[in-house]
């Protein structure tokens, strides 16, 4: 599989952004935590597959979500829960085997949907209880890039114990603006225009950059995605498993700690190294 992006323009952006600073504390999910990306699942047409790749590449380990919900398989990273994994429809214009899908941190998601309905996006899951950790929905954007919202119960324990290193995300788009105008109409993010970055804007919740927007290069196919970014330790040597393992190395800026890969099913992921405690 051969994908030709030609990042390299676009990452000077991501770079720039404050999700390489200092590392946050652990801590709950709490309000000043809205619209950060905190969650992922992986919709995967091939869950051994999924299973056995990111379990042998980042050392993961894999739990069933109780005993009534075989479908649905938890990523622990240490003690920690980082991913849930699940089987993908063939129906809707699947032209991966496999898609990540990122969840923010959102409050009523509810009236979050509502306003995603009236600007025109497609509701993919509507609000529902996710028995783990709280409420969440799935949507698609009006130009089809996809993402959750995860409103957490902060009275469960479990979901105290969530993984802090998802870290970032960037939607690369075929219209930045009138991307950043849903996201801004929808979840309330402000939105900042990247100086010496044509067409590129940061969306920001509690005087935070949360993620950034990127014009998709003409090359690729024309619809908007987004990469979600995880943490992890040695990325030298989890790129060079991840290649083992029969992933692609979509990019990697020389002398960055940083990369995004596309996993042997065709689901884009972006690294980051962790920082050093």
């Amino acid at each position: 599989m051969k994908i030709g992006y030609y990042l390299s323009v676009l990452f000077p952006l991501l770079l720039s952004s404050t999700f390489l600073s200092a590392a946050e504390p652990e801590q709950t999910i709490e309000q000043t935590q809205q619209g950060k990306l905190i969650w992922a699942d992986l919709y995967t047409g091939d869950v051994k597959a999924s299973l056995d790749f990111y379990t042998d590449t980042f050392g993961w380990t894999v739990k069933k979500f109780g005993t009534k919900n075989s479908r649905y398989h938890l990523l622990f990273d240490g003690e920690t829960a980082i991913a849930g994994v699940l089987a993908r429809s063939a129906r809707r214009n699947k032209t991966e085997n496999a898609l990540w899908i990122g969840s923010i941190a959102t409050d009523n998601v509810q009236q979050k949907v509502n306003n995603a309905t009236e600007n025109k996006a497609t509701i993919i899951l509507p609000p529902h209880d996710f028995t783990l950790y709280g409420k969440r929905a799935v949507i698609a954007d009006p130009q089809g890039g996809v993402i959750a919202m995860l409103d957490l119960n902060e009275k469960n324990k479990v979901s105290q114990v969530i993984s802090h290193k998802w870290d970032w995300a960037q939607l690369f788009s075929i219209n930045t603006k009138k991307a950043a105008s849903f996201y801004q109409n929808t979840f309330s993010y402000t939105v900042e225009e990247v100086a010496q970055s044509q067409n590129s804007y940061y969306l920001s919740q509690q005087d935070e950059v949360r993620a950034s927007i990127v014009q998709l290069p003409a090359s690729f196919e024309q619809r908007d995605r987004w990469v979600n970014f995880v943490e992890v330790e040695h990325l030298e040597n989890i790129l060079a498993k991840a290649k083992k393992n029969g992933a692609e190395i979509i990019y990697q800026p020389k002398s960055e700690q940083l990369a995004i890969i596309a996993d042997p099913n065709g689901a884009l992921l972006g690294l980051t190294e962790q920082e050093a405690e």
